[in-house]
């Protein structure tokens, strides 16, 4: 079986995963784990400020998986962009796609008080894309990772003082308008990201995304999208399970700082080569991940 989250973000102060051990529930059983992407927090990972007290280590992560006897498979995000050279998986000849969805908007997080920041960036990334390359679709993601690299490098080091905290405090309050640019986000993202499907010829039966933090279910002409929501206190997380015989949505609970599987949110019935997963990395040497080569393999 192959069971999907996203948006676990380790590390982050609002993340409900503090230590690796609550996850066992959660994993313990399953051959394969796809991690959707902000698996982990690398913004200002390489800073002085995380010297004494660095931010929590995907091998660790791989590690506890693997002493559980299951299979871990990690896909960027736009708060870890360089957590491996994944970016998105298929199953079935791509009948089944998942990817983190940081690129079914042009700002990547039209939300946040950086927006303009990286929608910049991306403009000036995709004025050298080349779709013509054998795997368009896996450069044009490339092209909103290295955006998010771009902004990490130039956001502020977190400044733990008084001052610092009410630097942060105003950032996450800016701009004004931010929760309607969330509600905004969250109603139009299942379109986004079939109409991102569609640019590239691609229309997959199940496409699995997470990014907004919304967990959703919506049906976009011939495509299901799931949005797996986040691990943060609201609005709460789901797990996609696969197996041979179909989907499974489930609710992901968390009570007394322990995690468990709730309640079947919705069942699709599908016949599903669990063997022909496939997972797209470069070929070549021009696009580097700062983890590990192993921790994608």
């Amino acid at each position: 079986m192959i069971r999907i989250f996203s948006d676990l973000h380790w590390g982050h102060k609002a993340s409900r995963v503090k230590e690796l051990d609550v996850l066992e529930s959660l994993v313990s059983g399953v051959d394969t784990v796809i991690f959707n992407g902000d698996t982990v927090e690398q913004k200002f990972e390489d800073s002085p400020a995380h010297v004494d007290h660095p931010l929590p280590s995907i091998g660790r992560l791989k590690d506890k998986i693997e002493s559980l006897d299951s299979k871990a498979i990690f896909l960027t995000g736009n708060h870890d962009p360089e957590v491996s050279q994944a970016h998105y998986c298929t199953i079935d000849n791509g009948s089944v796609l998942i990817t983190h969805g940081d690129a079914i908007f042009d700002a990547i997080a039209p939300w946040s008080a950086n927006a303009r920041i990286l929608k910049k960036l991306v403009e000036q990334g995709l004025g050298k894309y080349h779709a013509d390359g054998s795997n368009p679709f896996y450069d044009y993601l490339q092209v909103f990772k290295e955006a998010s690299i771009k902004e990490h490098a130039i956001l502020k080091d977190y400044d733990p003082t008084v001052w610092g905290k009410i630097e942060v405090f105003a950032r996450q309050a800016w701009p004004p308008n931010r929760p309607l640019k969330i509600l905004e986000c969250w109603e139009n993202a299942p379109k986004k990201a079939t109409g991102l499907m569609a640019q590239f010829g691609m229309s997959p039966d199940f496409l699995i995304i997470g990014h907004t933090h919304k967990p959703d279910i919506s049906v976009i002409g011939g495509t299901t999208v799931i949005n797996t929501g986040a691990f943060l206190p609201w609005p709460g997380a789901t797990a996609v399970d696969i197996d041979s015989t179909g989907i499974t949505v489930r609710k992901v609970l968390h009570r007394k700082g322990e995690f468990s599987l709730g309640e079947t949110v919705k069942r699709f019935k599908k016949e599903i080569d669990l063997q022909s997963l496939e997972t797209p990395v470069p070929k070549n040497d021009k696009i580097r991940s700062r983890a590990d080569s192993q921790v994608f393999a």
